[in-house]
Parts: C-alpha cells; structure tokens; sequence
C-alpha cells in the first residue's frame, strides 16, 4: 500500500464526492424506472460482529504476527426496489500485531467508511435469501508501538457474498463474507431491523392492468315548453252493455329452476407458491376434487375472485390477484370445466377479512374465492 500526500487526499475527497453524487443519481433513476416501492417505507439499520483477516504489507521492514481481531459493523439501508438496496457503513476492523525486523513490536488500527449496492436473490434456498454486494470503502489506520506503518486514506472497491435469514416480520438474520483487498478480508453475522416487513420475492406482472376508462359525459338536458292549443273537449258517448259473466280459471305458472350457490375458498399459504400464482400440489388436489364435482352436476355459472394481503404496492398485489384467479380458471378449464361459464376477477388488497397488521389476518386475507352456482347441491371436498 503506497503513502498518500495531501494532494492526493485531495483527488479522494474529490473523488469520494462524485461517487457519491453518481450514486445517488442512480438511485433517483431506479426509482423513477421502477417505483415499486417507496423508500420512506423501505429504510432498515443493522449492526455485526466478526472476524476480520489483517495481512499489511511490510515489505522487508516488517512483518504481520497476528491479524485476526474482532470486528464491529454499524450501517443503514433503503430498497431501491424489491431486490435491490443500497446501504452505507462504518466498521472498525481491529488491530493486526507487527514486528520489525530488528525486533520492535506494534500494532496498526483499521477503520473504514462507505456505502455498497445489495443484490437480494428472488429465491429462498432452505429458508435462507443469498445476496451479493459491491461498493467502496475507504480505509484509515493508527499505530500503536515502535513499528511505523501510516498508509492512510486508502480508497479500494469491494464485493462480499452472503444469505439473510427472517427471524420475524422486521428482525433478518445476515451472515456474510466481505474481500476488501489482498489485505483486508472480513466474515460477519449482524441483525437487520426495518419498520417494514421486508418482503425480496419478485412478482412479475402477468397481466396488463388497464386504466379504467372515465365515462362519457351525459349531454345536458335542457327542458323546452311547447305552448299547446286549446282543443274542444268532446261530448261522451254513453252505450249500455250486458255486464259479462267472468269465469276465473287458474293459469298454471312455470316453476324457475332454483339453483344453490356454494362457496369455495383455496388460502394464498398452501395452495400457491410464495409470492406467486403457480399451484402447489394441495392447490391442485384441491381443484381435481371441484372438477370432479362439478361435471356430475349442471353449473350455471362461476365465479373466481383472487384477493391479497397489503404487504407490498398495491399495484403488484392487483396484479398477483389477478394472476391467481386467472391460474384457478385454467385449471378447471383442463379438467374438463366450461371455460365460458367462468368470470375471473382481482381485488388485490381492497377486500380484507382480517387485520393485515397481524400474521394471522394477513395469511387470511391472501385467498382466491370460488362461487359456483348449480341446479342441485354440490357437493366441495
């Protein structure tokens, strides 16, 4: 690692500046091209514990002893989109212990701040979220001993890889690797907490949503008063009839089909896929029983309605809805059902029949609603 003079601590801070300006246009772009989320919705802190590997390089000077120390980690964050956050930190690396060649011993002190873009992957392996980081970080150092080693202010680009693991709605569980250079290395394990449940799955729209279109305006009416000519009134005609003798005979009336409505309903938890609109294996049984039923009996129609909780935009809970209900209908559709009988609808977040605030109440509220209606009972399994 090379000294730095005050010129060249200039060009850093110069540099440091621009990042941070080029960053924060990127971010601004983000949103604007992807406003999934709001980011006053989406902010997060965090703090870790490690180990971090210290190797300075001494030369023929002097030499590393020991490198390994505890490490400490404090950042923030915001989620620029469902997958992607940016996150700035400071953290304190510890001491490596020198020795020079003539026998002096001491100690340098590591310390760094910087900001990182975090890539969360849209899939969960064994309940654990893999994610991936690249930023830039910038380094300074204090010794302590007889061994000189000031190399200060040192700016280097880094990457890291690790996994995030839910603890509950708002506390997430992150371990992860972070390679600084050939010198600096550190291995962590931190708590993240957000006043938002941090929800990383990926909904992609299937579905155009159409803007409804405004009714046309009416044309108003405008009342005209057409004066009339008085007309003569004429002289009544009086003519006497036999009153007929009335004979009231019953008409028989046609009975109207009464028809049963029955209600099914599959939960967004065991029936679909986290966070999307393919069937789990339940959903399927499910929905091979109600075929069953249904072509032993004379439908007249169904209905297919999806509904979500209120995690997330309510544009992509509308679209998942959507997506879901549309899923049960062909379905049926291949096993046999009449797919001009069915109507499929999504209601997104608007039709809640629990509190959302709760785990429970959100579980309930993430369902696709079933009515059909027979000429006889039907029997749901």
């Amino acid at each position: 690692m090379k000294l730095l003079t005050k010129k060249n601590n200039f060009l850093l801070s110069n540099l440091i500046a621009l990042s941070s300006a080029t960053a924060l246009i990127g971010v601004v772009s983000s949103v604007i091209a992807n406003p999934l989320e709001k980011l006053s919705d989406q902010w997060y802190v965090g703090g870790s514990l490690g180990i971090s590997d210290l190797d300075p390089d001494g030369g023929s000077t002097w030499k590393t002893t020991d490198g390994r120390d505890l490490s400490k980690k404090v950042y923030v964050g915001t989620d620029v989109s469902r997958q992607v956050g940016l996150e700035a930190f400071w953290a304190d690396f510890g001491e490596a212990k020198l020795k020079s060649r003539t026998g002096d011993t001491g100690k340098v002190h590591y310390q760094a701040i910087g900001a990182n873009v975090v890539y969360n992957s849209p899939v969960k392996i064994l309940g654990l979220r893999p994610l991936g980081k690249l930023g830039v970080a910038k380094f300074s150092n204090k010794d302590k001993g007889a061994v000189n080693s000031t190399q200060n202010n040192k700016l280097t680009i880094f990457g890291g890889i690790g996994a995030e693991f839910d603890l509950t709605e708002n506390l997430t569980l992150r371990s992860e690797y972070e390679y600084f250079d050939k010198d600096i290395s550190n291995l962590s394990v931190g708590v993240n907490w957000s006043p938002k449940y941090r929800d990383h799955s990926f909904i992609a729209q299937q579905n155009k949503i159409q803007k409804p279109v405004a009714p046309a305006k009416k044309a108003p009416i405008i009342n005209v008063f057409v004066p009339q000519r008085a007309t003569p009134k004429p002289r009544p005609i009086i003519i006497q009839r036999p009153k007929p003798k009335i004979v009231y005979k019953p008409v028989p009336v046609p009975a109207s089909p009464k028809y049963k409505i029955v209600h099914k309903t599959l939960s967004g938890g065991s029936h679909f896929d986290s966070g999307s609109a393919q069937l789990t294996l339940d959903g399927r049984r499910a929905l091979d029983r109600l075929a069953q039923d249904l072509s032993k009996q004379t439908i007249k129609s169904i209905r297919i309605v999806g509904h979500t909780d209120s995690i997330g935009s309510s544009q992509s809970n509308l679209s998942l809805s959507y997506a879901r209900a549309n899923s049960v209908a062909s379905y049926l559709a291949s096993r046999g059902v009449n797919r001009q009988l069915i109507n499929t609808q999504g209601l997104g977040e608007t039709r809640p029949v629990a509190d959302n605030r709760t785990r429970r109440g959100r579980a309930l509220n993430r369902r696709v609603e079933i009515t059909v209606k027979g000429a006889s009972r039907i029997r749901i399994r």
